[in-house]
């Protein structure tokens, strides 16, 4: 358009119209580009409509010289295009003609990637407006008459069994993935106290985050539920993370413990109006929440997110541990120093190893002082990642997991203070956490195809996981201990589109499910 609006032919307002139609493209690219570099996924109008509220807060809380000064540069390159909006000049050197379709020529070259999917990166190759609509789908809602016929249930597996009252602490790391440890990969070598930890107990090499957002890890982690959103899920009052979960607040996690006697608490540095978290952990039962404004940070530096080093966090966890030691209790603690642009806390270097780095001396300080203080003595820590960190697959993972597996695939310890050693490489999943608790506190554990336990003296893997993808939005994975399937989400339509010839009922019992965890939204 911009190339158009140069030619001889347009009248002058045409040309004009043309050329900020072009700028406005222009700019919504630039920030599309600006989203998949820091976040590995495109600009999405829903997110646009869940995070417009915090995202000026987020820029002016980060320090990335990178991302500053893109945005500098945007504005710049912004500003001259506005000065030539109103030119009156037209185009008539051959060498800018020849220029201005070489430029497009390779564009379309280069957009014939997005066509190729066995090229795992062929999402990023999609223009925005192009991803938008083939994610529209995600959105389409289900018709009445589908709703009223749908039938599902996913059979439980149940046995007695003796209840135990074990205090518990779920450390969920910022970002942790498989492919920064030594021990979980041998693809970096980022976290060699977690990997110490993870040789002395018991090591999950073969887990997934059921999403890719740290809301979808909360949601599996303490609502136990596949973090599928239910159709056009999106609002910011309430925002499209947590709409939809609140169903059967009965059985969340926090409430489970309670019905038991257990006091739980939700501590984060961060900042709890993101996302309506501090809204989130009150409705789903928490006791105790506190976020990056108690005044113990106040004299701690602030970062992304206006939160406290995890050097912070991890102060203040055992503070509360102290205070309910006379309790069960449930300690949920959220990390944030290694959420992206990846800045080192106590360096202000923008560095991923240097970052992580950082925050596993900080998870291997808090683990001996677990020890010191007992805590084992009748205590059980949990550490998992929330989501596999949010940039682009390394080539390592590829060959080592499968590109689609490589995408959620993260690290979970379980430490009885290093009393029981074993590395499980059967798969389980986020929800497998969450159902391993309530077994264990519980008269009964129960498991199905599609959830599993962690913590049962004879743990069982589920059949299928679900994995709410941040590539493709309209797309769910589901591994099996073989295969992995794709689902499109499309509304009545909801379909496999992997594998053409797969057993009816087998495929009638993946698809039921995804139907089922959207339908079930209130």
């Amino acid at each position: 358009m911009f190339y158009i609006s140069f030619f001889p032919k347009p009248y002058y307002i045409i040309s004009i119209l043309l050329r900020v139609l072009a700028l406005l493209i222009f700019v919504l690219y630039s920030v599309d580009y600006l989203v998949i570099a820091n976040f590995n996924t495109h600009l999405v109008f829903n997110d646009a409509i869940k995070y417009s509220s915090y995202s000026f807060k987020y820029i002016s809380q980060i320090s990335n010289k990178k991302i500053i000064a893109a945005i500098i540069a945007i504005i710049i390159m912004t500003g001259f295009m506005l000065l030539i909006v109103f030119l009156r000049g037209r185009i008539r050197s051959k060498i800018f003609h020849i220029t201005y379709i070489f430029l497009i020529i390779n564009l379309l070259l280069t957009s014939r990637l997005k066509q190729n999917d066995s090229y795992v990166h062929s999402w990023i190759y999609k223009d925005f407006i192009s991803y938008n609509l083939t994610i529209l789908s995600e959105s389409k809602l289900y018709s009445a008459d589908f709703v009223e016929n749908f039938e599902f249930s996913d059979e439980l597996h149940c046995s007695s069994k003796i209840a135990y009252k074990k205090n518990f602490i779920i450390l969920m790391v910022e970002s942790l993935s498989s492919y920064q440890s030594a021990f979980f990969s041998g693809i970096k070598d980022w976290t060699p106290q977690i990997d110490t930890i993870a040789a002395n107990n018991i090591a999950f090499k073969d887990f997934y985050a059921n999403g890719f957002t740290t809301e979808d890890g909360e949601v599996a982690l303490l609502l136990g539920k596949i973090p599928i959103r239910a159709p056009a899920t999106y609002s910011d009052g309430g925002g499209s993370s947590f709409t939809g979960f609140y169903y059967d607040v009965t059985r969340t996690l926090p409430n489970i413990l309670k019905s038991k006697g257990y006091v739980s608490e939700f501590l984060t540095t961060a900042d709890l109006m993101f996302s309506n978290t501090d809204i989130f952990a009150k409705n789903i039962g928490f006791d105790y929440i506190e976020g990056h404004e108690h005044p113990y940070y106040d004299n701690w530096d602030r970062s992304h997110f206006k939160a406290a080093p995890d050097e912070a966090l991890y102060h203040r966890a055992l503070s509360r541990i102290e205070k309910n030691k006379g309790n069960n209790f449930f300690v949920f603690i959220k990390t944030v120093s290694t959420h992206v642009p990846y800045i080192n806390p106590e360096t202000k270097h923008s560095s991923e190893a240097e970052t992580f780095l950082y925050a596993d001396k900080q998870i291997g300080l808090f683990y001996k002082e677990l020890l010191n203080i007992g805590f084992f003595n009748n205590g059980i820590l949990i550490i998992v990642g929330d989501h596999r960190a949010m940039i682009p697959l390394k080539e390592k993972e590829i060959e080592q997991f499968g590109a689609l597996k490589a995408a959620a695939i993260v690290p979970l310890i379980i430490s009885y203070g290093d009393a029981i050693r074993s590395i499980e490489d059967k798969p389980y999943q986020q929800i497998d956490v969450f159902n391993g608790i309530k077994n264990l506190v519980s008269n009964t554990e129960c498991s199905s195809d599609w959830v599993g336990d962690v913590l049962a003296y004879d743990k069982k893997s589920p059949k299928y996981i679900a994995h709410r993808r941040g590539d493709n939005r309209d797309i769910i994975s589901v591994f099996s201990t073989k295969n992995s399937y794709l689902i499109k989400l499309d509304g009545d339509k909801t379909r496999i589109t992997s594998d053409n010839n797969l057993d009816k009922i087998i495929s009638d019992n993946l698809v039921n499910k995804i139907n089922f965890s959207r339908i079930h939204k209130k």
